[in-house]
C-alpha cells in the first residue's frame, strides 16, 4: 500500500467538516488539503470556514430574533386569554343579575296578577250580591188584570 493510499483518521473527520461548510459542488471540484497541500489550499479552506463560521452565527442570531418573536407573540395571546377570560366571567356576572332581575320581576308580576285575579272575584261576588239586592228589592208584583 502507497502512503498516499492510506487513510488519515484527521482527514477523514476534515472532509465531513469541509462537507459540512461547502457547497457541494465544490466538494466534487475539489479534494479537501492534506499535510502536503499548498498554503493557498489552507487559506481557501480557512476562509470557507470562516465565511461557514459567519453563517452559523448569522443563522443562530435569526433563531433567536424569531424565538424572541415567538415568545412576545405568546405573551400578547396569554394577555387576550387572560382579557377574554375576564369578559366571560363579567358577561356570567351581568347574565346573573339580568336573570335575578328578571325572575323578581316576574315574581312581582304573578304576585300583581294573584292580587288583581283576587279583587276581581272580590267584586263580582259584591256584584251578585248588589244584583240580587237589587232584584229581590225593587221586585214588582206583577199588575193584576182588570176585567171590564
Amino acid at each position: 500500500m502507497k502512503p498516499l493510499d492510506r487513510a488519515d483518521p484527521s482527514e477523514a473527520h476534515l472532509s465531513s467538516v469541509l462537507r459540512l461548510i461547502s457547497p457541494a459542488d465544490e466538494i466534487a471540484d475539489k479534494s479537501p488539503p492534506t499535510r502536503r497541500s499548498s498554503p493557498e489550499e489552507w487559506s481557501h479552506l480557512i476562509e470557507r470556514v470562516r465565511s461557514a463560521a459567519t453563517r452559523v452565527r448569522e443563522v443562530e442570531t435569526e433563531a433567536h430574533e424569531q424565538e424572541l418573536r415567538v415568545q412576545e407573540l405568546l405573551e400578547r395571546v396569554r394577555e387576550d386569554i387572560t382579557s377574554a377570560n375576564e369578559r366571560v366571567k363579567a358577561a356570567e356576572t351581568h347574565t346573573r343579575e339580568i336573570q335575578l332581575r328578571a325572575d323578581a320581576l316576574l315574581k312581582a308580576a304573578d304576585e300583581r296578577v294573584r292580587a288583581a285575579e283576587e279583587r276581581a272575584r272580590i267584586a263580582e261576588e259584591w256584584l251578585a250580591r248588589v244584583y240580587d239586592t237589587v232584584a229581590s228589592e225593587f221586585a214588582f208584583a206583577q199588575p193584576e188584570k182588570r176585567t171590564a
